[in-house]
């Protein structure tokens, strides 16, 4: 029966790939491509649970699930960790996030990150409690959360569920945190191994964020006749290195410019965007991890080593709590007398919105541009209630064409607009 089946769905893909792409009308083809998608979502979960029948099979005959993956994985043409990923995912059948997987409404990634916050659970946790965590992250994910997203919504849960999570946490990444320098080769290149604690990520996000674009931390050729050095979009457009070697690069000159410091200086080479509450800050005085917090650049890590990324810079203000103290009221808007966000302004919507709001876009804040929700020419004013974070990609779709988006304020959101896809009806918006 189902050998017919696959078959027959063989034949229908076969038929697809010789379709001409081309010959698809305008508002078809999206609607085509969705169900295409669906469909494939569909076969990757079917896929899992034959995995799943298998490795249960090689079980049954005195095998171990890893010597079932390496088998599966020769037949498929897959690696053995790629199998599996299918197997563990197939045996998550029943659970409300490979339900949404077998009907096509979140990817085999959300699914599995899904699975693995449920198996994060503390042993004991009642199956209603773990039922209702694999429900509420589905949710997101149907709602368009990125498996990014999800991991994070999950560690906030997690550390509900598990007062005592944090604190092991730290212990453990403390332990296992290390740089492994390897002997250079003849060639002078030595390879490197680092186990990073959320501290050190939350570090090098920023540095590659700050120093790591195109033309950035490299020497500007000067011109032979003029000696007119080149400017920076010059070197931008010329800069060849990857993504990697440009992080590389950002990495030496943030190292260089540490030892070049004189002890005690406080000088900073790049900005972590944190938001902490008071009770949060309370909590890490006291000597615990204070909660989850996350940094503009997306990294998750407690309040504590927040607070220690700090060192003895003064990184914090003081906050308003119970009427206990006066906060100094800081004027951030100034209405249309500049057309460029200021820099306090700019960090205002770092801290309220931590990136680009374009919907699953995960661009940190250090990369975005201020965008005027209504443009500055029909007068949108610069202020943050009229401003918002907008990576450079979505910042070029947004516009007054056709194939254009749109963005509206959302007076219960200020710096959070809504986003109109092109082609939405000014009434529908």
């Amino acid at each position: 029966m189902i050998s017919d089946l696959v078959e027959s769905t063989t034949t229908s893909v076969e038929q697809l790939a010789s379709v001409c792409w081309s010959e698809v009308s305008e508002s078809e083809l999206p609607v085509v491509l969705r169900r295409l998608e669906e469909v494939s979502r569909r076969v990757e979960a079917i896929s899992a649970a034959g995995a799943a029948e298998a490795a249960g099979r090689a079980e049954r005959a005195g095998r171990s699930v890893s010597s079932a993956a390496t088998s599966l994985g020769k037949d498929l043409g897959l690696t053995a960790g790629q199998c599996r990923a299918r197997i563990d995912a197939g045996r998550r059948e029943g659970s409300p996030a490979m339900e949404a997987h077998r009907r096509g409404r979140i990817t085999a990634g959300q699914e599995r990150a899904i699975g693995e916050a449920v198996a994060e659970l503390p042993e004991g946790t009642p199956d209603e409690a773990r039922e209702d965590l694999s429900r509420h992250l589905t949710g997101l994910a149907q709602a368009g959360a990125s498996v990014r997203a999800l991991t994070a919504a999950a560690a906030r849960e997690l550390a509900k569920a598990d007062p005592g999570r944090l604190e092991r946490l730290e212990k453990m990444q403390q332990k296992r945190r290390e740089l492994r320098a390897h002997r250079p080769g003849l060639d002078g290149l030595a390879s490197m191994g680092i186990t990073a604690e959320p501290r050190l990520q939350a570090l090098l996000a920023a540095v590659i964020a700050r120093f790591g674009g195109p033309g950035q931390c490299i020497a500007a050729p000067a011109d032979p006749e003029s000696g007119e050095q080149a400017g920076p979009e010059a070197l931008a457009a010329d800069d060849t290195r990857t993504a990697g070697q440009r992080a590389y690069d950002a990495l030496c000159h943030v190292l260089a410019l540490g030892l070049a410091v004189e002890p005690g200086a406080s000088r900073g080479v790049a900005a972590i965007v944190v938001r902490l509450t008071p009770e949060q800050i309370d909590a890490v005085e006291a000597g615990g991890p204070g909660g989850l917090v996350g940094t503009d650049g997306g990294v998750q890590l407690s309040a504590g080593q927040a607070v220690s990324l700090a060192g003895r810079r003064s990184w914090f203000l003081s906050a308003l709590r119970d009427g206990r103290e006066e906060l100094r009221r800081i004027d951030v808007d100034r209405g249309r007398v500049r057309r460029l966000a200021s820099a306090i302004q700019r960090l205002v919507l770092y801290a309220a919105h931590g990136g680009c709001t374009h919907p699953g876009c995960e661009q940190p804040a250090a990369k975005c541009q201020g965008h005027h929700v209504t443009d500055w020419s029909r007068g949108g004013p610069t202020t943050v209630s009229n401003l918002a974070l907008v990576c450079p990609v979505h910042h070029g779709w947004i516009g007054d064409g056709p194939g254009q988006w749109r963005t509206v304020p959302d007076p219960a959101r200020p710096g959070m607009p809504r986003w109109i896809p092109p082609g939405t009806p000014a009434r529908a918006a």
